[in-house]
């Protein structure tokens, strides 16, 4: 989710997960944030939420699974 009143600020989790997930990709990964009233309505329509107990502010993440053609 986007920092509210900070759009281009990329909070300190954010920053975590996007080094856990480009260490398991083995390359940089492209993640977005996205406005606070979107994120929530996307939110609504998951599949399933998973509580983590982080405790920090902006420690919101909607992770899309798909499956990723070859080329």
């Amino acid at each position: 989710m986007a920092v509210v009143g900070d759009p281009n600020a990329v909070p300190p989790p954010a920053r975590d997960f996007q080094a856990v997930v480009d260490a398991a990709a083995g390359r940089r990964v492209r993640i977005e944030s996205i406005e606070r009233f979107a994120f929530y309505e996307r939110a609504r329509a998951a599949y399933a939420v998973v509580a983590t107990g982080e405790p920090r502010f902006y420690g919101n993440i909607i992770v899309v699974k798909g499956a990723i053609p070859p080329p």
